[in-house]
C-alpha cells in the first residue's frame, strides 16, 4: 500500500526525503483540469519541461505522438539533463509502457472535479465542436479514475493535486509542489509573480510573468 501524507493542497504517495540527482517529473490529469498551470509553477521553479510553444506548457513531442517516439524523445532528455519533466494530459494512458524507459520518475496528478472539466472543455471547444455531456462526463470520470488508480499502484513518488484547493490555497500548493521539486519555497518577487499567474481565467504566457526564466 502506498505511503500517504496529507499537504493543505496535496497528497504525496511513497515520498522520499533524499531526492536523486538525476530524476524525471511527470506531470499529467485531464484535459482542461489545471495541468498548464501547475506545469507553469515548475517551470518558474527551475524545471526543464522541453520546448514549449504556446502557453499550455507542453513540450509537443510528447502531444499526440507515437509510443516509440516517446521513448527516443525520453532517452534524449536523460542523456541531456539530470532533472527534467514533461507535461502532458493524457500521459496516463502511456505510463506503463513508459515507466521502464523514464529516469526515477516522479509523478505529479491534478484531478478536478469531472462537472467543472466537461464545462470547461465545452466552453473551449465551442457549441460546434463539443462532445455530448453524457459522453464528456463519462470520459473525464474513466480517466480520473484509472490516473487513481495508476498513483495508488505505482511505487513512485507522486503528487497528488486538487485543482479545486489550488485555487482556494494556491500558496500551500505552491510550497508543496517545491517540496516535491526538491527546491526551495519560493520568497519575494518570485513568489508573487507565480500566484498572480496561478489566478483563475485564461492561459497566461508564461514570459509576461517570468521573463528571466
Amino acid at each position: 500500500m502506498s505511503r500517504a501524507r496529507l499537504g493543505r493542497a496535496s497528497v504525496t504517495l511513497n515520498e522520499t526525503w533524499v531526492l536523486p540527482a538525476r530524476r524525471t517529473y511527470v506531470t499529467f490529469g485531464l484535459e482542461r483540469g489545471g495541468t498548464s498551470a501547475v506545469a507553469g509553477v515548475q517551470r518558474a521553479l527551475g524545471v526543464d519541461l522541453g520546448v514549449i510553444e504556446g502557453n499550455n506548457n507542453e513540450d509537443y513531442a510528447f502531444h499526440e505522438t507515437p509510443l516509440d517516439d516517446m521513448c527516443t524523445v525520453i532517452e534524449r532528455r536523460n542523456a541531456e539533463a539530470d532533472v527534467w519533466g514533461f507535461k502532458y494530459p493524457n500521459a496516463g494512458e502511456f505510463l506503463p509502457a513508459l515507466q521502464p524507459h523514464l529516469r526515477r520518475p516522479y509523478y505529479i496528478v491534478i484531478h478536478r472535479d469531472p462537472v467543472s472539466t466537461v464545462r470547461s472543455r465545452a466552453k473551449w471547444d465551442g457549441e460546434e465542436t463539443s462532445r455530448p455531456a453524457m459522453m464528456a462526463l463519462h470520459d473525464a470520470g474513466a480517466r480520473g479514475f484509472a490516473n487513481m488508480n495508476f498513483a495508488l499502484a505505482s511505487d513512485r513518488p507522486t503528487l497528488l493535486v486538487s485543482n479545486e484547493l489550488a485555487e482556494s490555497r494556491t500558496g500551500d500548493l505552491v510550497d508543496e509542489l517545491a517540496m516535491f521539486l526538491g527546491v526551495p519555497k519560493p520568497r519575494g518577487e518570485l513568489r508573487e509573480r507565480i500566484l498572480a499567474y496561478m489566478e483563475r481565467g485564461s492561459y497566461k504566457s508564461f514570459a509576461d510573468y517570468f521573463p528571466d526564466a
